[in-house]
């Protein structure tokens, strides 16, 4: 279905506000910068998502810079998001040249048909049911990282659910968690979304992330969400084959990375 840009624009306003109210909600402070914000999470200071700095207005570049470098003194790494496309662009040149790598995300709202049940069983499972998933998939993704770093970006999904509804969604083949997904369900706001999705490496080409879709899909048409978005990097496979399943970009956020 065909939306004009000013339904696109909408739409974005929706997801970066659940987007702040579902960060915000995670840490164990808040600091207001004037031109954005800075999270800090003490109990998971491995975690990039959780430990950064928002940027929502605009501000030179050395400024903003120089703050990251007061508020994140706690952890061994740099992270900065940027919540406007526009600004984003205009920041990139003065980020990287300060060592930053930068990649660009795109928020990817649903605009298919209701859609139809899965051929694989998705069940929603308990976290400590997926951890061990988790942790393997990590693994695999970051051979070397320390088990502490694995346990964290495992042990953070446990914060989730102080920002929205949340449910971890499964494939098992032969007893074992083949693939997995998270979705989040906010009721006031009629908004759903679906992110790390991943299937093991000895499980790959059986259609479960497909499934995986299909089944937070159906979710969330159930709890009448009437948004339903996903995130993407842009310059990575799986950006095209959400678009394939009927997904549209509503517009792109910045995100930029230095580690020690």
């Amino acid at each position: 279905m065909a939306t004009s840009e000013f339904e696109r624009n909408a739409q974005f306003e929706q997801v970066m506000q659940f987007e702040r109210h579902f960060a915000t909600s995670q840490a164990s402070s808040v600091i207001d910068l004037g031109w954005g914000y800075a999270l800090r999470q003490l109990d998971f200071p491995l975690s990039h998502y959780h430990n950064r700095v928002v940027v929502t207005d605009p501000a030179p570049a050395p400024d903003i810079l120089e703050t990251v470098e007061e508020v994140l003194a706690h952890v061994q790494h740099r992270y900065l998001s940027v919540d406007d496309d526009e600004l984003g662009q205009t920041l990139t040149a003065e980020f990287e040249a300060a060592g930053y790598e930068h990649e660009t995300i795109a928020a990817m709202v649903y605009s298919g048909p209701l859609v139809e049940p899965s051929t694989h069983d998705v069940q929603a499972v308990s976290l400590d049911k997926v951890q061990s998933a988790v942790i393997r998939d990590w693994r695999d993704e970051l051979p070397t990282a320390s088990n502490e770093a694995l346990r964290q970006l495992a042990g953070r999904k446990a914060l989730y659910a102080r920002g929205a509804e949340f449910t971890p969604l499964a494939v098992f083949e032969r007893g074992e968690i083949a693939a997995h997904a998270d979705l989040y369900i906010d009721r006031q706001r009629s908004l759903a979304q679906f992110e790390s999705l991943v299937t093991g490496h000895a499980f790959r080409g059986n259609g479960y992330g497909d499934a995986l879709v299909r089944d937070a899909l159906r979710r969330g048409q159930q709890a009448d969400c009437d948004l339903f978005f996903l995130t993407a990097d842009l310059d990575d496979w799986p950006h095209r084959w959400y678009q394939r399943l009927g997904f549209v970009e509503v517009g792109r956020t910045h995100h930029f990375s230095r580690m020690f």
